[in-house]
């Protein structure tokens, strides 16, 4: 199983990456990789000048220090009050920045650098909190609530999401102002 976790992780975080650089609009491979794309851009748009401002040119790092990076931030947000789903939504988003910023410098291949590091993290580091939340099909449940109308399911998308990803943010801006 764990082979098989980190090749879905991979997949869902390289379409979802892709997706965010504008590649070819190829819908996505499932319904994990549609929630994660509607949930991430979600919390893209609330937070769009943080994201903006965390990955511009000032902030961003070499291309070859990227994924390291990505990891020292995995590891705050987690080490300043656990994972969830919010935050991993966060992480997402953050890595798909990183990416956009580091294509806009001259550096479009570095994105599969990103993508693999977040996978390992995710999916070989946190395996065990991975698993004990349903994986990915846990990920889908937690942002598909079935039996509710749809404004009841994007308000509580965006109150899921402020909600776990809010503190990670925070750690993120200081892990950001202190490298």
């Amino acid at each position: 199983m764990p082979g098989a976790l980190r090749e879905e992780t991979a997949q869902l975080l390289g379409d979802y990456v892709q997706h965010r650089l504008g590649g070819a609009a190829l819908p996505p491979p499932s319904r994990t990789a549609e929630t994660l794309r509607r949930v991430a851009d979600e919390l893209e748009s609330r937070e769009r000048l943080f994201f903006r401002n965390a990955c511009s040119a000032a902030a961003l790092p070499e291309p070859g220090e990227a994924a390291a990076l990505l990891g020292r931030v995995a590891t705050q947000m987690e080490a300043e009050g656990g994972l969830n789903w919010g935050r991993v939504v966060a992480l997402v988003v953050f890595a798909g920045n990183l990416a956009a910023a580091l294509a806009e410098r001259g550096a479009p291949d570095h994105s599969g650098a990103l993508v693999e590091a977040l996978a390992a993290y995710l999916a070989e580091e946190r395996r065990d909190w991975l698993e004990a939340h349903g994986g990915w099909d846990g990920f889908y449940h937690f942002f598909n609530k079935h039996g509710s109308d749809a404004a009841d399911q994007n308000s509580t998308i965006s109150n899921a999401i402020m909600a776990a990803a809010g503190f990670g943010l925070a750690g993120l801006a200081f892990l950001l102002v202190v490298r």
